[in-house]
């Protein structure tokens, strides 16, 4: 059961829902002095906005980010109905699901525009990005990185997850 009322939940969810983050909810919790002086002299009127802590705010933002991105509640058929999405698309995608390892990539149309005309790339692996929806092992997040001609920096051409880092996976 949550220790906050149903009512600063709802209040919490709405200003969620306007991608609102923790800074713009500080904003909106601060008292104003007149509050804070009928709050000292009311023990019974204690303002609501004093219940509530950047964990509420930021667990309201995970769910709902989470309802955005997962199309099915099992991790597995998310994926694969979010590659079914990006077939729509027209992104390339690759997936080799087996019982214990697993590999999935893709690539949108202008990455791969893209990347067919870059001389040099380069891979960048992130460990412990996720975890597997095979089993709960950690995964690694391939990212192909090629130059930006225009600002000199890397952009993404191409991401690949798996749970296995070994030199025939990548």
């Amino acid at each position: 059961k949550s220790r906050l009322p149903t009512e600063v939940k709802n209040w919490i969810n709405e200003h969620v829902e306007k991608n609102m983050d923790w800074n713009a909810f500080k904003d909106l919790l601060r008292l104003s002095p007149e509050e804070l002086q009928e709050a000292e002299n009311d023990d019974s009127k204690v303002p609501l906005s004093l219940l509530v802590n950047a964990s509420d705010v930021q667990n309201a933002i995970l769910a709902k980010l989470s309802k955005s991105s997962r199309k099915a509640y099992i991790d597995k058929e998310s994926v694969l109905l979010w590659f079914d999405e990006l077939r729509k698309r027209e992104y390339h995608v690759l997936q080799h699901i087996y019982s214990s390892s697993f590999v999935i990539a893709w690539v949108s149309p202008w990455q791969k525009l893209i990347l067919q005309r870059q001389e040099d790339i380069c891979i960048d692996s992130t460990h412990k990005t996720c975890k597997s929806f095979l089993n709960d092992e950690d995964c690694y997040l391939f990212t192909i990185v090629a130059k930006n001609s225009s600002t000199n920096k890397g952009y993404p051409l191409g991401f690949m997850i798996t749970n296995s880092e070994t030199s025939e996976t990548v």
